[in-house]
């Protein structure tokens, strides 16, 4: 009974609103106290003293929408025409220009560029002894990188077609259809200057391939015949000479062969090596042949010593064109040329004054074109870096700001970091961290050898071949590489400032010149740094 009069008293109070009371003859509304509820409703009756929760939320997503424009300000677009990273980035596209295995860009003629001189004597010669079926030879040298495989290749795909062109008339062609001859490969057809077209059949041979100099006929005839499996072998030059007297009156035989110097300073017999490359040159002087035999090498006194020798005859010798190493106005031409004429407009990547100072450098090195191609490869590798770490750190690194398509140029300070790197400037671990697998086990293979022969620290590339082959197979580690992919290895080593290749004399009798090698490191880091590989080490320490 007590609570219920007592929730009758509580709701009887609430229906008061107020009292009168007199007080001095005065009469006056006394408020009735209210409780919490009341107090809250009467509040929100009379306005909105605090935002309410729905605000707050809005309010706060607000800020993450303003947080997310701010960000995607810094992040740079990802339209495909603004792409920075991947196989379809102007980076990409501009190193792959760059590479030393990318096509030589040539003038329409097929000379290539600062080269013309050469491509001018270079086609005297296939026009006079081609056209006039006389046989000869031509002998090209000069230092690496300078020109002279790309210039004969570069004519060959030009000048040597594989039908007749549709600018002759009928009247100026000689025998088209009966001139390609059955059971040759590698045919195709040459138009001289006076407007007639030959018959030719070309073997185009690298010679730093071949172990056994006494196989270069039977290579020959490989590449020129098509084989039928009747018929006697060819194995000599008299062999190869019937052979190409079958053909005296319909085809002209060019045989191209680079890297010729190797047929004389592998380590076969010194006497047979001799013999072998007298017999190129006199078959070339056979007048009952037609053959062109264009030789490709980095020797230039090749000629004097079989003149000293052989006591050759001044009308046996070959003729002579020189690639002289490029200068630096020479190496910027070919670079902005070939920049140029990509449609990706790459020439945007580079400051102008970042390529002179790269070919300043490079020619007063060496004058090699394929190490100014490493090393403006590698800058553009290092904008690569500092456009990740612009995504990772925005606040240090910036795009640039004239540019739509946030594209960072190489300049000055890249490629100064290159050379840094390559030049032999820094310490022996960093330079053998940037080396893939491969070139630190070659680079293991050369240090291996030193450290048997302590008196002879450098050695020719074929003995440091043979020695790196066989190492190779003592260990069981992997296969190893082929005579060519060697020496590419061997000269990036030499780029990356870890190994040093020099002319010298051999060792033996002859004491012919030939390119040695020799490493270029701190030992002690060496080993520490190879250590924490375990194939390595075991390669090495063993």
């Amino acid at each position: 009974m007590s609570s219920a009069i007592r929730s009758e008293r509580v709701l009887r109070s609430r229906k008061r609103t107020v009292e009168m009371s007199d007080v001095g003859g005065l009469s006056m509304a006394v408020p009735v106290p209210t409780t919490p509820e009341k107090a809250k409703r009467s509040v929100l009756d009379g306005g909105l003293l605090t935002p309410p929760g729905t605000g707050r939320k809005l309010e706060f997503g607000s800020c993450k929408k303003r947080a997310k424009t701010r960000e995607f300000l810094l992040t740079p677009s990802s339209s495909p025409q603004k792409l920075v990273f991947g196989k379809e980035s102007i980076y990409s596209k501009t190193k792959t220009l760059l590479q030393r295995s990318s096509r030589v860009i040539a003038q329409p003629d097929g000379s290539l560029t600062t080269r013309r001189k050469q491509y001018d004597e270079i086609m005297e010669f296939l026009n006079e002894h081609i056209g006039g079926h006389v046989s000869s030879s031509l002998y090209l040298t000069g230092p690496p990188g300078t020109g002279k495989t790309a210039q004969v290749e570069s004519i060959i795909r030009n000048k040597f077609l594989p039908v007749v062109l549709p600018s002759l008339t009928a009247s100026s062609i000689k025998k088209p259809a009966e001139a390609l001859a059955d059971g040759l490969k590698n045919t195709s057809y040459y138009e001289t200057v006076d407007c007639s077209v030959e018959s030719v059949s070309i073997a185009s041979i690298n010679c730093i391939a071949i172990n056994d100099p006494t196989t270069i006929f039977t290579k020959i005839y490989d590449s020129l015949a098509v084989k039928t499996g009747s018929g006697r072998p060819v194995k000599t030059m008299t062999d190869l000479q019937e052979f190409m007297e079958s053909y005296s009156k319909t085809t002209t035989f060019v045989v191209i062969l680079d890297e010729m110097d190797k047929l004389v300073n592998s380590s076969y017999n010194d006497t047979q090596s001799t013999r072998v490359i007298f017999e190129l040159f006199l078959l070339a002087k056979l007048p009952t042949i037609r053959l062109a035999l264009i030789g490709i090498a980095n020797s230039l006194d090749m000629k004097d010593r079989f003149l000293s020798r052989l006591n050759l005859r001044q009308d046996l010798l070959p003729k002579t064109i020189v690639f002289n190493p490029y200068t630096s106005e020479e190496m910027f031409e070919i670079i902005m040329n070939r920049l140029q004429g990509s449609d990706d407009q790459a020439d945007c990547i580079f400051k102008p004054m970042a390529i002179k100072f790269a070919a300043k450098k490079c020619s007063g090195n060496t004058g090699d074109l394929r190490k100014l191609f490493d090393v403006l490869r590698s800058s553009i590798e290092i904008v690569e870096l500092q456009m990740v770490a612009s995504k990772i750190n925005p606040s240090k690194y910036l795009p640039c700001e004239d540019s739509d398509q946030n594209l960072v140029q190489v300049g000055l300070p890249h490629v100064a970091k290159v050379f840094a790197q390559f030049m032999n400037n820094s310490s022996t671990r960093s330079r053998i961290s940037k080396l893939n697998m491969q070139q630190k086990m070659v680079l293991c293979a050369i240090v291996h050898r030193e450290k048997l022969d302590i008196f002879q620290s450098h050695c020719s590339l074929d003995d440091t071949y043979d020695y790196y082959v066989n190492l190779m197979k003592k260990r069981d580690s992997l296969s190893p590489l082929k005579r060519n992919e060697f020496l590419e290895i061997c000269n990036a080593l030499e780029t990356c400032g870890v190994a040093t290749i020099f002319q010298g004399k051999s060792q033996g009798k002859t004491r012919h010149l030939t390119k040695l090698i020799k490493s270029s490191v701190d030992t002690k880091e060496f080993e520490d740094e190879i250590s924490k590989i375990e194939l390595l080490k075991n390669l090495i320490l063993n």
